[in-house]
């Protein structure tokens, strides 16, 4: 990707990753809020880099991201909440916009424009928020197919009435359960009840 033609110019710190979760753009404001120069960044696999973890500490960023894959599948990407770690491995609260970006087949990348989050008596904007529930944190798309699941729906019944692939089905299920904090779909069904979401 000839990145260097383009012109980006974005206020917060910002990185855009292509379909491998490489990085392939770092602006001025990310190489000083970060600490990592260009040189350093670029080519680097962002989940290496950045070591995203949610409020809760738990990882957020891994190899197999479901945020890439549902970006280069052309479904929306909402924004979120995280920490990424600095080259002085320290953790940094973010609320993180993301901006699919589509060019030449193959070309493709995800941008992601972070903007430093508040600290406020020991806790960060999004400890505060409401938006950091489980219920507020799952996207209409994420409920609807919970929903499905809890009506014992099977998952290639749940893309033919989304009219969705069954691989972005099961990108939405992997999300959902990561946001809900369970390990299977029993206990994301058991989890949304408990929460109201479904």
């Amino acid at each position: 990707m000839n990145i260097q033609e383009d012109h980006y110019v974005i206020g917060d710190p910002a990185f855009a990753v292509d379909r491998h979760g490489s990085i392939v753009l770092w602006n001025d404001a990310a190489e000083q809020t970060f600490g990592y120069p260009h040189a350093e960044a670029l080519g680097k696999k962002c989940w290496e880099l950045m070591c995203g973890h949610d409020v809760n500490g738990n990882r957020y960023c891994f190899e197999h991201c479901p945020l890439i894959e549902m970006a280069f599948l052309h479904e929306p990407v909402h924004a979120f909440h995280t920490s990424f770690e600095n080259a002085s491995h320290q953790q940094k609260p973010f609320s993180v916009s993301c901006l699919t970006v589509f060019r030449d087949p193959g070309e493709e990348m995800l941008l992601h424009i972070c903007h430093p989050a508040q600290i406020s008596q020991g806790k960060t904007e999004q400890d505060q928020s409401p938006v950091n529930t489980p219920s507020n944190d799952l996207s209409q798309r994420e409920i609807e197919v919970l929903m499905l699941l809890a009506e014992k729906v099977s998952t290639r019944d749940i893309a033919s009435q989304l009219s969705i692939s069954i691989r972005t089905v099961r990108t939405h299920i992997q999300h959902l359960m990561y946001k809900l904090r369970v390990h299977k779909r029993r206990e994301a069904i058991l989890k949304g009840k408990r929460l109201n979401i479904i």
